[in-house]
Formats: C-alpha cells, sequence, structure tokens
C-alpha cells in the first residue's frame, strides 16, 4: 500500500524509518563509496516492517535497509552524474549495528519518517502532483524506467527535502529522487529527474 511521507523531528539516532543521522551499517560492510572512490552521504534508513507493510518488500525481520547516495558540498555535478547515470547509490539490507558515520557532510537533522494516513496517493505514473512517498508506483516528472528485478521504495522530492533539511537543501537540485531495491541481490539503485 502506498502512502504519501511527512517527516518529523528526532533527536533519536536510534530511530530505523529515518532521513539523515548515522547508518546502523555494521563494521564488517566497507563504507560505500561512489565511482570515484568518494565516501557515499547514509541518506536513509527503513525498517523490515515498513518495507513489507507499505511496498511489500520483504528483507528478514528485524533488518533495516540503507540509502547511501553520491554528494559532494557545494558541488552540482554528482547530481548531474545521478541524472545522467540512472543507476547511482547504494542500498544494502542488514541486520542494525551500533551508529556510524563516515561521511565527512552527514545530514544532522535527523528525521523519523512517518506516514500520511490523511490522504490517498496519486498512483497515476504521470501525475503533475510529485509528493514524497513510500511504495505503490513513482510519479515520473520524465519518461518511466522499468528496472527489471528492482522495486520501487521511495520518491523523494528536492524541494520538499530542501525544506526540512536545509543543511543539504540542494542535494537534488529541485529534482526527485525514486529509490529502487532487489531483494533478490541485496541491493539497489538511485535516479534523479528534473521537469
Amino acid at each position: 500500500m502506498a502512502r504519501y511521507t511527512v517527516y518529523e523531528k528526532d533527536t533519536n539516532d536510534q530511530e530505523y524509518n529515518k532521513i539523515g543521522g548515522s547508518s546502523f551499517l555494521p563494521e564488517s560492510i566497507n563504507w560505500p563509496t561512489d565511482r570515484h572512490g568518494k565516501k557515499m552521504l547514509f541518506l536513509a534508513s527503513l525498517s523490515s516492517e515498513l518495507l513489507k507493510s507499505q511496498c511489500n518488500i520483504i528483507i528478514p525481520e528485524g533488518q533495516v535497509l540503507s540509502i547511501f547516495c553520491p554528494y559532494k558540498k557545494d558541488d552540482i555535478e554528482y547530481a548531474i552524474d545521478m541524472a545522467r547515470a540512472r543507476e547511482t547509490g547504494y542500498l544494502i539490507a542488514h541486520f542494525p549495528a551500533k551508529p556510524r558515520q563516515e561521511f565527512e557532510y552527514p545530514i544532522s537533522e535527523i528525521k523519523k519518517l512517518e506516514l500520511n494516513l490523511s490522504f490517498e496517493t496519486d498512483e497515476d505514473e504521470f501525475s503533475e502532483d510529485v509528493e514524497d512517498k513510500i511504495g505503490g508506483r513513482p510519479n515520473w516528472l520524465q519518461d518511466s524506467y522499468n528496472y527489471a528485478g528492482y522495486d520501487f521504495v521511495l520518491q523523494i522530492s528536492g524541494l520538499y527535502f530542501g525544506k526540512i533539511i536545509p543543511s543539504h537543501k540542494n542535494i537534488f537540485m529541485g529534482g526527485v529522487l525514486y529509490i529502487f531495491y532487489n531483494p533478490s541481490n541485496n541491493n539497489g539503485l538511485l535516479t534523479l529527474q528534473y521537469s
């Protein structure tokens, strides 16, 4: 079942459904790097319960899905690369370890991801109403893509993101970030589109 998402301020870095803060990535897993060998930004984590109920994605109970993306402060080249490559970022499901942060410009404003139960989501693939949402079908700004074997997880509006995370307001340069996960291979991808 698809739902629009809202973000609540949460100073608890132990929250599993969140944007920002520290990752729960175990030390046994190397911190993800981009194609230039630079460490990626930890963007978000989602619990196995949320993935099952909203995306019909099954990962082992008690695991979290960690989402990382390329980011370079005061530089737009990474965002252009994300839009051109269409398959960037790093996703992995794992059992949570103690909070860990290895990126030089982390998102320190931790936001708890909540479901907006007040409205039904727009499941029209090319709707002009592009809101942050989890599950269902993406609302594409441009051409739609079919990533065989990958399930749609989340879309994040860059304009809205800039309002709730002012320290990283230009991260998606006003575009929409689409996040997909492949449970069979325990990996994922991010793609960015602009109108």
